[in-house]
């Protein structure tokens, strides 16, 4: 896996399902792959809590995704 920028808990980018948005790492895959990376990375974890929040809380009801 590279690595081109530090781990933020603000994504950099969306825009490419292949790396995760939080440090631009290269995934194994796109989707289980991203799982297990925030397994390894508590930087890129909380980000995306932080972001899932966000989302759960502009929409109405629980966002089951």
């Amino acid at each position: 896996m590279s690595q081109s920028q530090a781990p933020s808990e603000i994504a950099y980018s969306w825009d490419d399902p292949d790396l995760c948005p939080f440090c631009m790492t290269d995934l194994d895959n796109p989707g289980a792959g991203f799982i297990e990376h925030l397994d390894d990375s508590p930087v890129c974890e909380r980000g995306f809590e932080t972001w899932r929040t966000s989302v759960a809380n502009d929409m109405r009801g629980e966002w089951s995704g």
